[in-house]
């Protein structure tokens, strides 16, 4: 029998998640104070040296503010944020995703993908386009195998990721890496939604539009369609 190896979070690890949490999901809220370093270790029973590294890093990630001889306070880091701030809250994945953060999530990942059809609406080779319809091909040829929606989901990531791949901006891929893990759950969601069939007539026109220059309109088109999405799955903001 094999055992894998297992990891366990250290004491500083797990007070910077709990007061992550805890700014999230709005009970720590903006300006307030904590506590003491000192009253934090009493009360968690973790040292304070490791109390304070997380408090460093925790400022770091845009949800605290440490002021001199004042204290430590929870920060605006909506307002007062950073890419290490976004970072954190993609890491946490489902488990702090409002329908509002999870809208404006897919929304900045929308106008990303939609400047990469732009750009590669384009400046696209002929060899670009073999590529793309691969990727539809193996949507059709899916038919008929039962294949899951996690599956789907997969296929219709690597899809879309494979736009902005050609589109050789690599701030584009970048940006769509950081999207990739909480963007799973909702390509698995939208493939169960749209179905194979969905999926195919909607890569086809994607690829249509690059083909035909059009690439504001295949930005468009991907708007519309999760906000068509949005509407048909009740989700409220």
């Amino acid at each position: 029998m094999a055992f894998e190896k297992i990891s366990i979070p250290s004491a500083k690890e797990c007070f910077f998640e709990d007061i992550k949490s805890k700014i999230l999901t709005g009970e720590l809220t903006a300006g307030q104070k904590l506590p003491s370093e000192r009253e934090l270790s009493e009360r968690t029973g973790i040292n304070q040296s490791a109390i304070h590294l997380a408090i460093k890093d925790l400022e770091h990630a845009g949800f605290l503010n440490i002021i001199p001889r004042h204290g430590t306070y929870v920060a605006d880091y909506v307002a007062s944020g950073n890419y290490d701030t976004l970072h954190e809250i993609l890491k946490s994945g489902g488990q702090h995703m409002t329908p509002e953060r999870i809208i404006a999530l897919v929304e900045t990942r929308n106008a990303i993908e939609g400047g990469a059809l732009i750009r590669l609406a384009t400046s696209h080779t002929p060899e670009d386009i073999k590529e793309l319809e691969a990727h539809i091909e193996r949507f059709r040829s899916a038919r008929g195998k039962g294949l899951s929606a996690d599956e789907l989901g997969r296929m219709t990531k690597d899809f879309h990721y494979h736009i902005c791949k050609l589109s050789r901006n690599e701030v584009f891929i970048l940006l769509m890496n950081s999207f990739a893990e909480i963007s799973q759950g909702l390509w698995r969601h939208c493939a169960g939604h749209w179905g194979l069939d969905g999926l195919i007539e909607q890569s086809e026109h994607i690829v249509f539009l690059i083909k035909q220059g059009r690439g504001l309109d295949a930005q468009i088109y991907i708007t519309e369609k999760f906000n068509e999405y949005v509407r048909e799955c009740g989700i409220k903001v």
